[in-house]
């Protein structure tokens, strides 16, 4: 079930398999960056949600002031929603530029503290049979 869809990103939940699906389509200027990125928390407290599959895809790169905001004032509030979750899947963009602003706004990221498996992937087939094993 598609809980939000725009031009740029589609957020689908799969309650058979508690599955979080998001769909990242193309580049998201910075308030609409900023407003999907909060519903992610929108939908953990929503959804009775076990898995993530996060497809970046089709993502673009984020501007450096998204990805400071992503740091500093989205991740901490994301990582007090997560405590439910069993498993992540990343599969990793195809633009060269989007993975380095990616994995600049994840690096610094304890992920120490989550009780949960976190893989990235090349292929989305392989995530998501990861994700439902």
């Amino acid at each position: 079930m598609i809980i939000y869809k725009k031009d740029y990103i589609s957020i689908a939940y799969y309650e058979a398999e508690k599955l979080l699906e998001v769909t990242w389509l193309a580049y998201a200027p910075s308030a609409a960056y900023r407003e999907a990125m909060l519903q992610y928390i929108e939908a953990l407290q929503k959804y009775d949600v076990k898995r993530w599959l996060d497809d970046l895809r089709q993502a673009r790169v984020v501007r450096l002031s998204d990805q400071k905001w992503t740091k500093e004032e989205w991740a901490p509030l994301f990582l007090q929603q997560v405590k439910n979750l069993e498993k992540i899947a990343r599969v990793r963009s195809t633009d060269i530029s989007a993975r380095i602003s990616s994995e600049n706004m994840f690096r610094y990221l304890d992920y120490s503290q989550l009780q949960y498996g976190l893989m990235e992937f090349e292929f989305y087939g392989e995530a998501r049979n990861w994700l439902l094993a």
